[in-house]
């Protein structure tokens, strides 16, 4: 039978009898997203008119239908010369170039707008995709790569929420943060920059104005404020700009995973128009991105809206059922990147600082650079959960990853956290409390905190009230203090904040107790 099935052939088993037809769209990628690409070995495509089988197996049957699938053909040369092992995609299916740099790869109704490719470690190339219609016309796809340094230690910056506004003084702050990114010790290696940018807001030149104050290379993904609701395709000015919204790269060990995850929902007009959902061809893709890496890889991933977040269930107003603040089909993801030993996910959205560890992958929300949306007139911006705006730092040494907040600008700060309410002298009363935010702190942490001289004290996890939206914010800490029983005047407060990975941040502050 597969003697004669020399085009692409698709095999789907799904509850039953399921044949992806052609004009099924995105949907035929997905089938419940259990895509497989069949292939023999990497060099696989050059010189065998089999095209590779494209399955879904839900039993033990198997079914075979033939369709019409174009075919590209191209290579991937690095300085001259032919890179083998590289991965290629057209969005949903991915193929590796064999030992003479050459690829083969089927294309077809599920396929995305672009082909792309992995950059791999130790090159780099800024059209690193075509767009699939271009090349459909001649059936070729060629890329060519250039060599750069990139040793096993290195840092990069991770940027979300940009939120740039054609009014008020976003730009500049934007642009101040860029110039303080690029002139970091060490410097970064590359920024990734995971959206909001806010192009609905029509703000996409000015976008790409700012960047020009970057000589370091840059990555972006999409948040939900890039998909224009109003268009038939939404996610058109942002591939203007930018071209893929899903892909991946390596940088020297590391492979990072840069996902879309915006879900548009027909007829919408405002921020819950946008789900979150790595569904259809970009899960096909995903799973096909994450088989190809070696094992022990340490994979790091970015997204905007989160998969794993307590934000819905802080939020004084949410729904039982909120898929514009996270991700719908969160059980699908955090199964399959524990299965591929994924060490970092990097999320946005939330414009807070949370972090939780799921089936030993690391998820973090990360504070936005524009605080709370550039609404302090001037001072000092803060995200929801009271930490100043800024972003965040990854290091890498070899198979080591570590983050770290960094707050930016005039919202920088020399501390990992501060006291609320101390700047006034409390009352000398029996019930006071001393409240502490530890920026960065993920969940799970403990605290606690002695006054002067005095014996260490519990300091519980407090529920702080971010009232302006009805938000209760993660990190904070609450000290019961019989204030009475202290002296009037000067004292000290030492707090000492415990992350579940043993790390210990300590801060200390001075405050008065006013006499009886």
């Amino acid at each position: 039978m597969k003697e004669n099935l020399r085009n692409c052939t698709f095999v789907c088993i799904a509850i039953g009898l399921f044949l992806i037809l052609p004009g099924s769209g995105r949907e035929a990628c997905a089938a419940e997203t259990l895509l497989r690409v069949a292939q023999s070995g990497p060099g696989d495509f050059s010189g065998n008119d089999e095209a590779p089988i494209l399955k879904v197996v839900e039993a033990d049957n198997v079914v075979e239908a033939n369709i019409d699938i174009r075919h590209i053909q191209g290579s991937v040369r690095g300085e001259g010369k032919p890179l083998p092992g590289v991965l290629v995609s057209d969005g949903c299916r991915v193929a590796r170039t064999d030992s003479a740099g050459e690829y083969r790869l089927q294309t077809g109704p599920d396929s995305g707008p672009f082909v792309f490719i992995t950059i791999p470690a130790g090159f780099w190339t800024e059209p690193f995709y075509l767009p699939l219609e271009e090349v459909a016309a001649s059936g070729r796809a060629d890329f060519t790569l250039k060599r750069v340094e990139q040793p096993d230690r290195f840092d990069f910056a991770f940027v979300t929420d940009i939120h740039l506004e054609n009014r008020g003084d976003s730009v500049e702050k934007f642009r101040a943060s860029l110039r303080e990114i690029g002139g970091l010790a060490p410097r970064p290696a590359f920024v990734l920059c995971q959206g909001d940018i806010c192009l609905q807001g029509g703000v996409g030149d000015a976008y790409v104005k700012c960047l020009e104050e970057l000589t370091i290379p840059i990555r972006n993904g999409p948040g939900n404020h890039e998909m224009i609701l109003s268009d038939p395709n939404p996610r058109a000015a942002y591939q203007r700009l930018f071209g893929p919204t899903y892909y991946s790269f390596d940088w020297a060990g590391v492979h990072v995973i840069v996902l879309d995850g915006n879900k548009p929902i027909p007829e919408g007009t405002d921020y819950k128009a946008v789900h979150g959902a790595v569904e259809a061809s970009e899960l096909a893709w995903l799973r096909a991105d994450l088989s190809a890496q070696p094992k022990n890889k340490p994979i790091i991933v970015g997204i905007h809206i989160p998969i794993v977040t307590t934000y819905p269930k802080r939020r004084k107003e949410s729904p039982p059922n909120a898929p514009y603040w996270e991700v719908a089909n969160r059980d699908v993801l955090t199964d399959l990147f524990a299965q591929h030993g994924v060490r970092l996910v990097l999320q946005g959205h939330m414009h807070e600082n949370e972090r939780a560890t799921v089936k030993g992958v690391e998820y973090v929300e990360s504070i936005s650079i524009s605080g709370s949306w550039w609404r302090s007139g001037g001072s000092v911006e803060r995200g929801v959960d009271g930490s100043p705006r800024g972003y965040r730092i990854v290091s890498v040494d070899g198979a080591k990853i570590s983050h770290r907040y960094q707050s930016s600008c005039e919202s920088r700060v020399d501390r990992q956290g501060e006291f609320r309410g101390l700047d006034k002298p409390l009352p000398s009363s029996p019930t006071a409390a001393i409240v502490f935010n530890g920026y960065d702190a993920p969940n799970g942490s403990t605290a606690e905190a002695r006054i002067d001289d005095g014996p260490w004290l519990a300091m519980p996890s407090y529920a702080a009230m971010n009232e302006s939206i009805g938000l209760k914010m993660p990190h904070h800490f609450r000290l019961p203090l019989d204030a009475a029983s202290l002296s009037a005047g000067a004292h000290q407060i030492t707090v000492r904040v415990r992350w579940p990975d043993g790390t210990e941040v300590s801060e200390t502050s001075p405050f008065q107790i006013l006499p009886d």
